[in-house]
């Protein structure tokens, strides 16, 4: 097995931090096809979401809360 190392992506203007998505503007959207001749549209609120970009952006992440219910 060979051991694969991952060099940090440089990508101009990136910008390592955390940030709190405002759950107002924000929703998860889908997709899906009913008896493959239709597509269903759907959403989720968010209650809470957060960024978090650290200086090597392979390693960034989305942490989200939706409510299911809607």
């Amino acid at each position: 097995m060979t051991d694969i190392t991952t060099a940090p992506v440089e990508i101009p203007g990136y910008r390592a931090g955390t940030w709190v998505l405002d759950p107002s503007h924000s929703e998860v959207g889908f997709t899906v096809r009913h008896m493959m001749i239709s597509k269903v549209r759907g959403h989720f609120g968010i209650k809470s979401a957060t960024l978090i970009a650290p200086e090597n952006p392979l390693d960034a992440k989305v942490e989200a809360h939706v409510d299911a219910a809607s």
